[in-house]
């Protein structure tokens, strides 16, 4: 997969978990969302517009913090995927 595919994954990523946020959560803000979560609101900020690459550990804390089951945390379609298998 190239750089490209995986940059436009970490936003659709990222867009996952800010509509989880916003309307799971009702947290408007990343900040507000940071006060109860081991990951500063910087990260998570960076995470939700998919501008870092980030550790195993780190998606475990997301899971955590995005109140996410282990098998929603890739619920959200990667319309291009397909291709790549």
């Amino acid at each position: 997969m190239n750089a490209k595919k995986k940059e436009d994954i970490r936003k659709l990523f990222g867009m996952y978990l800010k509509k989880r946020r916003e309307e799971y959560l009702k947290i408007n803000s990343v900040r507000q969302l940071s006060f109860n979560s081991n990951i500063d609101q910087s990260k998570l900020s960076k995470i939700e517009k998919g501008q870092i690459d980030f550790r195993f550990d780190t998606l475990m804390e997301i899971a955590i913090t995005y109140k996410l089951k282990p098998k929603q945390l890739f619920d959200f379609d990667i319309s291009f995927w397909k291709e790549e298998e």
